[in-house]
This record gives C-alpha cells, sequence and structure tokens, in this order.
C-alpha cells in the first residue's frame, strides 16, 4: 500500500508539459533558419548576394582619424584595431534548459561560419544553460556593424528562453596589445641583443621588441633632463649600459638636431616618444687618406675630408600616420636626428654594442669634413653627470682645433 505522501497528482506534471510545449512552439516561431541566418551569414563571402553587396559597399565608412603623437597614443592605439564583443546568456528557467541549448548551438554555429570582418570566434560552454560568445572583428567599422546586425539577431532569437529576455553581461572594447613596460623592454633586450657588430644582431626581432615599449611618462621621467645653458643644445641622458648595448633618452628642444654622424660597428634602434622628431638619412662618403691614417694613431681625434654627402631619406618619427620608430647602421649610411618642430621632443636610442666613438661630419661649401669623436652624457641612472657643462658638445668630444685648422686649409685652398 502507497504511503499518502508518495501519491504525487498528475496536475502538476500536466501543467509543466503544456508550458514547455507551448515554449517549445514560441521558440520555434523565431524566424531563425532564415532572418536570422540570413543576417548572419551576410559576413559569409558565399552567402553574400549581389544586392546586399552593393548596400554595404555603399554604406559610409568612418575616414581614418590621423595617429595621435606618443605623447597622446592610448595603449590599445598600438595594438591592431581589433574589436571584441563578449555576448553571455543564461537559460531562465531548467524547462527553458533544451531549448536554449539548441539555439546556442545554431547561434555557435553560425558565428562559427562568419569570414567577412571576423578575426576570431569563440563559444564558452560552462554548463547546460549558460553560453558565452566572443566575436572578435578587425575594426571600428566592422564593430559598428556587429552591433547593428549581428548582436540584437542573436538577442532576438534568445528572448523568449533567456533570463529576463536578454544577456546577463554584454561588453566591446578594443583587443589590448602585449606591451612593454620601461623595465620589461629593458630585460627583454638585455636577452635579446648578442654580438659586438650589428651584423651579427637581430635587428628586426629588437626593433619589434622597442616598438612594442607603451611610454608612460612617469617610468622616463627621471631621465629627462635638459641643458639649461642652451635652449638648442639636445641632452644625451644614459638609462641602461651594459657590454652588449646602451640604452639613452635623448631630449631635443624645438630647433635642435645632432651632427650628421656614423655608428661605428654599431647598430641603432630609435624610438619616438613624445613629440615629432624627422631622421635624415646620407649615404656613406668616401673618405680620404688622412682620415684612415689619422685613425691608425689617434682613433678617437682622427679627422679628414670626404665626398659629398647625400640625403637618401627623410623619415619622420611621431606624426600622426608616421612610423614611431627607426633603424640605423654604417651599411645603411650615416644620419641626424633634427626636431624641426616648435614643441620639445623626446627620443629612446638603443645602441649595441655601446657607442664609445662616432665619426660626424659637416658640410663645408663644395666639401665635407670628418671627425671621430667620443661621446657623453647629460646624466647617468637619472643623475646629473660632472661632465656636462657649458661648452660640452652633444654630439661629442671634438679637437676644435684641428676642426679649424682643415677648415683653414680648405679655405685657403
Amino acid at each position: 500500500m502507497l504511503k499518502a505522501a508518495a501519491v504525487r497528482p498528475f496536475g502538476a506534471p500536466l501543467r509543466r508539459l503544456a508550458r514547455a510545449r507551448a515554449l517549445s512552439s514560441a521558440v520555434a516561431a523565431v524566424p531563425l533558419s532564415s532572418a536570422f541566418h540570413d543576417d548572419l551569414h551576410a559576413h559569409v563571402p558565399s552567402r553574400l548576394n549581389g544586392a546586399r553587396a552593393e548596400r554595404l559597399a555603399a554604406e559610409p565608412r568612418p575616414a581614418a582619424e590621423p595617429r595621435p603623437s606618443p605623447a597622446e597614443r592610448k595603449l590599445c592605439s598600438m595594438g591592431t584595431g581589433e574589436v571584441v564583443h563578449i555576448l553571455s546568456y543564461q537559460a531562465k528557467d531548467e524547462v527553458a534548459i533544451p531549448d536554449f541549448e539548441r539555439l546556442v548551438q545554431c547561434i555557435a554555429r553560425s558565428l562559427h561560419e562568419m569570414e567577412a570582418g571576423v578575426s576570431d570566434v569563440r563559444v564558452c560552454h560552462p554548463r547546460c544553460g549558460e553560453a558565452t560568445f566572443v566575436v572578435t572583428v578587425v575594426s571600428a567599422f566592422e564593430s559598428q556593424r556587429f552591433e547593428r546586425e549581428i548582436a540584437p539577431r542573436v538577442a532576438a532569437a534568445l528572448r523568449l528562453v533567456a533570463l529576463e529576455g536578454s544577456a546577463v553581461f554584454s561588453r566591446s572594447g578594443t583587443l589590448m596589445p602585449r606591451a612593454h613596460s620601461l623595465g620589461s623592454l629593458l630585460q627583454k633586450l638585455q636577452t635579446l641583443v648578442r654580438g659586438r657588430h650589428h651584423a651579427e644582431h637581430d635587428v628586426s626581432g629588437v626593433r619589434a621588441e622597442v616598438a612594442r615599449w607603451f611610454p608612460r611618462r612617469e617610468e622616463y621621467a627621471p631621465y629627462v633632463h635638459w641643458d639649461e645653458h642652451s635652449s638648442s643644445k639636445y641632452t644625451r641622458n644614459l638609462v641602461h649600459s651594459s657590454a652588449e648595448m646602451e640604452v639613452l633618452l635623448m631630449c631635443w628642444p624645438p630647433g635642435a638636431r645632432s651632427l650628421i654622424h656614423c655608428h661605428d660597428e654599431s647598430s641603432c634602434w630609435v624610438r619616438a616618444v613624445e613629440g615629432e622628431v624627422h631622421e635624415v638619412q646620407y649615404g656613406m662618403p668616401t673618405m680620404d687618406r688622412k682620415f684612415f691614417k689619422d685613425a691608425m694613431t689617434n682613433p678617437t681625434g682622427a679627422i679628414g675630408r670626404c665626398g659629398p654627402l647625400r640625403v637618401q631619406n627623410v623619415t619622420p618619427l611621431g606624426q600622426g600616420g608616421s612610423p614611431t620608430d627607426t633603424y640605423a647602421n654604417n651599411n645603411i649610411g650615416l644620419h641626424r636626428i633634427e626636431n624641426r618642430s616648435d614643441q620639445p621632443a623626446i627620443t629612446l636610442h638603443v645602441y649595441a654594442p655601446p657607442l664609445a666613438k662616432m665619426t660626424i661630419f659637416r658640410e663645408a661649401g663644395d666639401h665635407s669634413i670628418a671627425s671621430v669623436a667620443a661621446v657623453k652624457y647629460t646624466s647617468e641612472g637619472g643623475r646629473r653627470t660632472e661632465r656636462w657643462g657649458k661648452a660640452t658638445d652633444p654630439d661629442g668630444v671634438i679637437d676644435v682645433d684641428a676642426w679649424n685648422r682643415v677648415a683653414l686649409e680648405d679655405d685657403a685652398a
């Protein structure tokens, strides 16, 4: 004999069954197999009909905005420009779970088939009755299109079975790049930079890491020093030094520029940090015999004549739409850095191996003069040095008498 407590009325199960059937019928009425799929598959080239393609092509696209200067740049502006959309849904109750799962499966398949404007699709399924769609699109334009066409269709398909009839979480944002702090950049360079000659360096690898640095003022502010004696003299501030490389922060007042110079056997990577500068590249000129003879006996004071200094390329660094970094070695040629603007500028320089000396060049009418110079620093490790004064030349210690004597001899000739 059954106990009274074990006897269950048939009314409640029948009511739940009726409600489930009604819900299933209502969900089936959602135009999932037509409008929903058609709209999703607008991103799939094979399903993009001619009329729709013409309409999308005719839609006005926002003009590309100029890239801000490094001082104004936001972290995500260094990335690919991809935008991530996250849509999370939950079934409204246990009865709705079967239909919720069926719809999620269908939506996931359609999202995975999207190709045009989409770089990645992921669907997270923590448990039955929960699903999170993660769709990454390639640009802000495609993001707007996703929000206008796809997200509403997903919401409409799940409206009858989802908790509160909508997504429990919805968020979109630019994909954050893998960017360096100043500390992590220095650590990476110490493992990457190897060799005593520029021919031994992984030039592209180092350049890529330097380009990944996101300059934050509070990180490099200790190395920012200006010459209080001159409003046009740039400064050289040592950030890091080792046997393999040295890293300098250079500060450029408006109108400041370096002399034309080479880099001996070193590699030179340059990165714009604040403001804008120009790199002017020159071809390597022919040196006279006197220069090479002097260099044998006086490695840091050789002086002589050279052939014409011809400009090969001029590259703005840090301007909107222009590169933020460059690279030079003696096989590429000579260069100089110029601040042509009316605002201060700051650049980061990586020399490998450290640049103990360099040859500097001066145009003198129809000929040019070259001299080897040893370099000095305004500050080391954030502290000003005693070796930088009013008469210090940032391009190096020059034998001025020898320089002027050659110039006088040339003028007399």
